[in-house]
């Protein structure tokens, strides 16, 4: 007969009817709970074997008893975390002068708005001015070596003129043409303007600009501002600070243990200081992959907007409590926390089968949890149905009625402990030695991408978390000395071109024997000379970052680049980034921290005399690894290397283990480990898995199946042990069937039998 609630509305009115004037005769149990109300003396029925609880209306009335329905809900829990707001990447900058001088106008104030090439302020800079003078300098000396050029071509073509001269005047042009085009990036990246540029060399009588324009690099709001009218500022100092406020970055901090549950796309509940009663509704955008080494919290990002039209109300700096919220994908039956009852071992709840003017019937129903959430508790389907109705107030009163003599578990109860039963074998226990670790990314796993000159950050190319291939241009620098450097490419280009022409006329009349043989040594050194140069001044803008096709377009075209390219060294993920867009940065200064965490690496911790009990000699000994953020999880590998020294601090020795095959955990930087290194294999003996054993005091028990069902909590004696199996020397025979798992649950239920 099927088991819904009408059924058992009906089913009620009926008992309700028969045994409300036996109700009515029958004594019941006089007693309550501390902070309960008491138990009705009189109008109680309680059949313990069948499970049900036949209340008269005034003993009802009594406990106040009241009930809930049960809902159908997708069930959601939730990680609390702390969170910050930062600003992003590229809605936080600097602005910082390119050149030393004074300042001859400030135009905004801190708490300005600002929007990107607004001029700041200007700085009034004998630098900028030299700069000026080499490009007319440079200018004039193209238009020389043109009329220069023009003329020779005319004088060779009659004949008059070599063709070594005509070759001299044409590197000499293309040597000034190249001056011209490094001054005018110089300008360009001190923030002189396209259309100044253009006017100082179409008109180089005007005066020249005595003064640069700072400029803002991005939309935003100025935050502060460290100058004054007449302040003398020196090259790259950061003068103003920038934040657009609009969106702003949640940086979440996750409990390394709840990594694994963390995923993009959860829904983040955010509670800002500022704020306490606020709930703020973002999702998480990106999931970092590095740990921090002191806290080893792991990051993820959610992103918050500040409504338009009207003054921020979310900044950046801002403090408050994250909850992360994985929600199920199917609905759940659930009802209210208090409606369950927990005996320690049996979870259940009293159904509601009748209710009339008369009599009320609860049924004891044992129940699966299978999740919580506030206030809830989500069940699994079958033990009740929606409509169903279970006391709520009232029920933990009522269950004094159910009290349990013997550790007899229902199939509800055995589920909810996560109850497995196996037999006794015997097994291998080998020897091994446990100790702590952590995952550590090979060196070649790991790369610090840093400037290689002077400068200033003014383009972020990449996301947090973002993967990049090795060569990526991740970020760009300005730097004065990269100009100066292609300068010195665009000379040494000029000067092999002209030199390599030279070395073939004089071979080709070397050849009829019309120059001596000694000026065509002189030419092939100097040749050699000039290619040398020309190698070492391409090897530095490589090593730089430009690529050949960019040095050809400089040596052949006088195209010069107008930043340092900041390349990725490796293929990887990218998990540290602190700066901020136009900062000035110094050379070697890190950037970005990559990892390619495909092949990592655990490095483990071993005292003195814990590695002298290793040999590595020739052998690789095997190691099992679990992770504090998924314990369940076992990765093998081998101990395959060992630092040799002990570390001056913590006096340990550090050895690594080199994992067999990847797990489906998203192993990262500084994750915390326990390693089991076997030591030597053991002969098989009678053994059980360590979760089979409990531990009180100094004795050690296991939780026997018994032909009817029943546990019994049994002594044993314990001998060898490793990471996985217990040997067992006395207290157990083989075959007998003991609680493998959920034994903490049924030592529970033990205790609150006695």
């Amino acid at each position: 007969m099927p088991k819904n609630s009408n059924y058992y509305h009906r089913v009620g009115r009926e008992v309700g009817s028969i045994l409300l004037p036996t109700l009515i005769a029958l004594a019941g149990v006089a007693y309550g709970h501390e902070g309960h109300a008491p138990l009705p003396s009189k109008g109680a029925l309680v059949d313990a074997e069948k499970g049900t609880i036949v209340l008269s209306a005034d003993a009802q009335h009594a406990l106040r008893v009241e009930t809930a329905e049960v809902v159908s809900r997708k069930l959601e829990s939730r990680n609390l975390a702390y969170a910050q707001l930062v600003a992003p990447w590229g809605r936080h900058a600097y602005a910082a002068s390119a050149v030393g001088g004074r300042v001859s106008a400030v135009y905004v104030k801190p708490g300005d708005k600002v929007h990107a090439g607004q001029k700041l302020a200007d700085i009034e800079s004998l630098d900028l001015e030299t700069i000026q003078l080499e490009l007319l300098t440079a200018q004039a000396e193209v238009e020389l070596s043109q009329q220069t050029l023009i003329q020779m071509k005319n004088l060779a073509n009659d004949q008059i003129a070599a063709v070594r001269e005509l070759s001299e005047a044409r590197a000499a042009h293309e040597q000034n043409r190249g001056a011209v085009a490094v001054a005018v990036s110089k300008l360009s990246s001190l923030g002189v303007a396209d259309s100044d540029i253009r006017r100082l060399l179409d008109n180089p009588q005007e005066p020249i600009l005595k003064t640069v324009a700072m400029t803002s690099p991005i939309d935003g709001t100025t935050i502060h501002s460290d100058i004054t009218i007449g302040s003398v500022v020196t090259a790259n100092e950061h003068l103003f600070e920038i934040i657009d406020v609009t969106k702003a970055w949640v940086k979440i901090g996750v409990l390394e243990r709840d990594l694994h549950r963390t995923q993009i796309g959860q829904r983040v509940e955010l509670t800002l200081a500022a704020y306490p009663q606020e709930v703020i509704h973002t999702i998480v955008q990106v999931k970092g992959l590095w740990l921090d080494p002191q806290t080893h919290l792991g990051t993820v990002w959610g992103e918050i907007e500040n409504p338009p039209g009207m003054e921020p109300r979310y900044l950046p700096g801002m403090y408050g409590q994250a909850q992360v919220v994985t929600a199920g994908d199917q609905p759940r039956l659930t009802i209210p926390t208090e409606a369950l009852i927990n005996d320690g071992l049996e979870h259940y709840v009293l159904v509601e089968d009748a209710a009339t003017a008369k009599a009320f019937e609860y049924r004891k129903q044992n129940v699966v949890v299978e999740g919580e959430g506030p206030g809830y508790v989500a069940l699994r389907n079958g033990s009740v149905f929606p409509g169903d109705r279970v006391v709520t107030k009232g029920s933990h009163e009522l269950s004094t009625f159910f009290v349990s003599g013997t550790l007899r578990l229902s199939p509800e109860a055995a589920a909810n402990m996560g109850l497995r039963v196996e037999p006794i074998r015997p097994r291998v226990v080998e020897r091994v030695l446990e100790f702590d670790g952590a995952i550590d990314v090979p060196p070649e796993g790991r790369a610090s991408v840093a400037a290689q000159l002077d400068g200033r950050l003014t383009r972020i190319l990449v996301e947090r978390g973002q993967v990049v291939t090795a060569g990526q241009i991740i970020a760009e620098v300005s730097s004065l000395e990269m100009q100066d450097l292609q300068l010195e490419l665009i000379r040494a280009a000029v000067q092999t071109r002209l030199q390599q022409e030279s070395l073939a006329r004089l071979r080709s009349l070397d050849a009829t024997q019309s120059v001596p043989r000694r000026r065509v040594w002189e030419a092939q050194s100097l040749y050699n000379s000039t290619l040398g140069r020309l190698d070492v001044a391409k090897r530095k803008l490589l090593n730089l970052g430009l690529t050949s096709s960019q040095l050809s377009e400089i040596a052949e075209q006088g195209k010069v680049a107008g930043s340092l390219p900041v390349r990725s060294p490796i293929g990887g993920t990218v998990v540290q980034f602190d700066k901020v867009l136009g900062q000035v940065v110094r050379t070697g200064e890190i950037l970005f921290e990559i990892h390619d965490l495909d092949h990592v690496w655990v490095q483990g911790f071993l005292t003195e005399r814990e590695f002298a009990q290793i040999k590595l000699d020739g052998e690789r000994a095997r190691a099992r690894v679990r992770f504090v953020s998924a314990p369940d999880i076992v990765v093998t590998g081998v101990v395959k290397r060992s630092g040799n020294i002990l570390g001056t601090q913590d006096r340990t020795v550090s050895v690594w283990v080199e994992l067999n095959a990847p797990s489906d955990l998203v192993l990262q930087h500084n994750m915390l480990a326990r390693v089991s290194m076997v030591l030597a294999a053991g002969e098989p003996a009678l053994a059980v898995p360590r979760t089979s054993v409990v531990q009180q005091g100094t004795r050690s028990y296991v939780f026997v199946r018994k032909p009817d069902g029943v546990f019994e909590r049994r002594t044993i004696e314990t001998g060898r042990t490793d990471d996985r199996y217990v040997e067992i020397v006395a207290g157990l025979a083989n075959d007998e069937p003991i609680a493998v798992s959920g034994t903490a649950d049924l030592q529970t239920a033990f205790a609150s039998l006695r």
